[in-house]
């Protein structure tokens, strides 16, 4: 009898002087694992947020004056953009000061040099994406709307625009796309003016890294 009583009571100290010293499964120190989970100290395994590029912007301007004839200049300025014209046409130079803003030359859709203009679909590419894109209109039959536009950008999204005239073919009237950023592409289509419209005078800022 007095064994077991005195079995009892030392198996009752024990466990007390354990939780005295604060052992046990959670931790040597006394701490639950529950706490040094969520200790200041736990180790962030999230990754960091990537810092957005920073790009730099170059103006160009091409007016097409420094051409000595009328060529095709579809690739004429492919370091900056190119022309896809549909009806097997060209976008063509034109030496006709009258049909354009900065003399003597402009630009039309037609199937040769000297050609009269034929209303093509046509598409422009950019090489690098651009903002700040303006170009002017000229030569236009048509008051009012005259061409639909689609602005596409490098994401993908694509914005609806329109060209517009005023009836006189000598003067000229601006596209202004300025609003938008890293345009990869515009689309000019169902033109209403049958001898199509000159253009002259882009001017935009390309990226770079």
């Amino acid at each position: 009898m007095s064994v077991r009583t005195g079995c009892t009571v030392a198996l009752l100290g024990v466990m007390a002087l354990g939780c005295s010293l604060g052992g046990g499964k959670d931790g040597e120190d006394g701490s639950s694992g529950r706490d040094r989970d969520n200790s200041d100290d736990a180790t962030d395994t999230e990754p960091a947020e990537s810092a957005a590029p920073v790009w730099t912007w170059t103006p160009v301007e091409i007016n097409f004056d420094e051409l000595k004839k009328e060529i095709d200049v579809d690739e004429e300025y492919a370091e900056y953009l190119t022309f896809e014209v549909e009806d097997g046409n060209s976008m063509w130079a034109w030496n006709y000061p009258a049909y354009s803003r900065s003399e003597p030359y402009s630009v039309y859709t037609t199937d040769r040099a000297g050609g009269n203009g034929e209303a093509s679909d046509f598409v422009i590419r950019f090489t690098n994406p651009v903002r700040d894109f303006e170009v002017w209109v000229l030569g236009d039959q048509v008051s009012g709307p005259l061409a639909k536009v689609t602005v596409t950008l490098e994401d993908g999204s694509t914005y609806e625009e329109r060209m517009v005239g005023d009836g006189g073919s000598s003067s000229a009237e601006r596209l202004d796309l300025t609003e938008y950023e890293n345009i990869v592409s515009i689309e000019v289509y169902d033109i209403d003016d049958p001898y199509t419209v000159g253009l002259d005078d882009f001017s935009f800022e390309v990226r770079g890294q």
